[in-house]
């Protein structure tokens, strides 16, 4: 099965991409819930010390005792030909005009693709999140929509975010992550540049 496309895509924007600063700080203070965050957003905060991760939005697909792995949501590699997308997973489809985005997941596995997607068609997903979210690999969403079941809504990730077991929730006590609610407008609409900061207006407080 054909990646290079997408690895390509993804590990140029990695490189390329300019890590930006909030200028001002969030009010009010932040701790971090308990539990698992599986099925949340992680939301950086301002001044993040890892610049991979600056503004970064990530969609918590798994969090256990184990580790977590996560999708970044808000960060967009490079717009393609969704016919080109087919091509690279060497499916045959109809000729197809629109494009679509390619996302930047994460700096792990760039040769890996995933797509966040609404659930009106039964898929083999990877990752049931409820609340209409789910995450299922790449190629099998692409075959399904050549079969007339294309999900209302998808998100095209190449790469992950991962941690090791109890890296995360190091991280969230160091202050590094707010989490806040997974909702569509943030997940699936395309204004980039407003997630981080939407994001962050709904982050969860203990009171």
């Amino acid at each position: 099965m054909k990646r290079t496309l997408l690895a390509a895509m993804v590990l140029l924007f990695a490189v390329t991409a300019s890590a930006r600063e909030q200028d001002k700080n969030p009010e009010g203070p932040y701790l971090p819930l308990l539990g698992s965050h599986q099925g949340e957003l992680l939301v950086a905060r301002p001044g993040m010390p890892d610049v991979r991760f600056r503004q970064s939005v990530i969609l918590l697909v798994d969090h256990s005792e184990k580790g977590a792995f996560g999708l970044i949501v808000n960060r967009v590699a490079q717009r393609i030909p969704l016919s080109a997308l087919f091509r690279s997973f060497g499916i045959r489809a109809p000729r197809e005009m629109s494009q679509v985005n390619i996302h930047y997941g994460g700096p792990v596995s760039p040769d890996t693709g995933f797509v966040l997607h609404t659930k009106e068609h039964k898929l083999n997903v990877i990752h049931d999140l409820g609340k209409n979210i789910a995450v299922s690999p790449v190629d099998e969403v692409l075959r399904a929509m050549v079969r007339g079941k294309r999900p209302k809504k998808i998100v095209i990730v190449v790469g992950y975010a991962g941690w090791g077991a109890g890296q995360l929730e190091s991280e969230m006590r160091r202050g590094d992550w707010y989490t806040a609610p997974a909702e569509p407008d943030i997940l699936f609409d395309d204004d980039q540049e407003s997630k981080w900061s939407r994001a962050m207006k709904r982050r969860f407080r203990l009171m």
